[in-house]
């Protein structure tokens, strides 16, 4: 049996899309667990509705604690021997567990095709792989490069025993590559398989989508955590490295325009990485000689972004 958890956070006018692809499943044998994270809209009157109609359906409420504690909750209650995690508001394939399970009968976790699309089905980009069976090594790469596997819990299958002593991190964003990354770390093999795809809705209030001005420090930590897990295993490609620093460096050139006290502060702590973390950033091969100088700068306080340098505090431009 495969566990299913889908936490709901103001999403009811779209979550009969998911609970439908489900109901179009090949594979029937599921254990729908859907944990209401303190909705505020109609999420509960759909929660139990669908909890009458299907027998499946397990319906729990809590008071709003964030994704990350709904998904922890979900996994104390789940009795499958593997466990899914699917947003209330994406949709999946309809042979999406059929395909994924097969896949992971021989391995710990399964990955299919991830298409991020709008509310119109435009695809706005995609992960995918051809399939193949990765070792833990080369499943992180894969995550931690942000290339062919996506950062998030969705799209994936996991056996139970694999992250039955895991938990999501209490963060706003970002929690799940962390999880993943735990997972992907205690995992022997990984399959990875192209025939089936998760579509992901870029809908604001999206579990996955964080519509805020200013980035939150949330990243800030698991930058931190990130690059620390990287320098540990050196077996990881140093390109994990490179993305990592250059993944935060792209926030703040962001906030260029954004003269808030949060951007202030999001900055000081991105540039105490930069300082922290400096010597691993220059023994990594894969920044070239521009990308130094410009992360350099950014030690003193110089942001390169649209040809030329702004200055942190006073936000002066000055050209290259």
């Amino acid at each position: 049996m495969i566990s299913v958890i889908i936490p709901i956070y103001n999403t009811g006018k779209l979550l009969n899309r998911m609970l439908q692809s489900i109901q179009k499943q090949s594979y029937k044998d599921l254990e729908i667990i859907l944990i209401n994270d303190g909705s505020t809209d109609e999420s509960e009157q759909e929660c139990k509705k669908a909890e009458i109609n299907d027998e499946r359906i397990r319906y729990f409420y809590q008071e709003n604690a964030g994704v990350s504690s709904a998904r922890n909750y979900g996994m104390k209650l789940a009795q499958g021997e593997y466990i899914a995690f699917l947003d209330s508001d994406d949709e999946i394939d309809t042979n999406y567990f059929e395909q994924l399970l097969i896949a992971c009968k021989n391995t710990d976790i399964a990955v299919c095709n991830l298409i991020v699309e709008s509310n119109n089905k435009e695809e706005l980009s995609r992960f995918e792989m051809n399939n193949q069976i990765l070792t833990s090594t080369e499943a992180l790469n894969q995550l931690l490069t942000r290339k062919g596997i996506n950062s998030g819990p969705c799209a994936k299958l996991f056996r139970k025993k694999i992250i039955e002593d895991l938990y999501f991190p209490d963060l706003k964003v970002y929690e799940d590559i962390l999880f993943v990354k735990d997972a992907f770390k205690k995992a022997k093999k990984v399959s990875v398989i192209n025939s089936v795809a998760y579509h992901y809705y870029q809908n604001e209030g999206s579990a996955m989508h964080a519509g805020e001005n200013t980035p939150s420090l949330d990243i800030i930590n698991v930058t931190e955590q990130l690059l620390k897990f990287e320098d540990k295993n050196k077996q990881l490609s140093p390109e994990c490295i490179y993305i990592t620093f250059s993944h935060l460096y792209q926030y703040v050139q962001l906030l260029r325009d954004n003269d808030s006290e949060k951007s202030r502060v999001f900055i000081k702590e991105a540039q105490k990485i930069f300082y922290k973390n400096y010597k691993m950033m220059i023994n990594c091969k894969f920044f070239s000689k521009k990308e130094i100088i410009i992360y350099t700068l950014f030690r003193w306080g110089w942001v390169y972004s649209d040809g030329g340098f702004w200055k942190v505090r006073r936000w002066n431009t000055i050209h290259s």
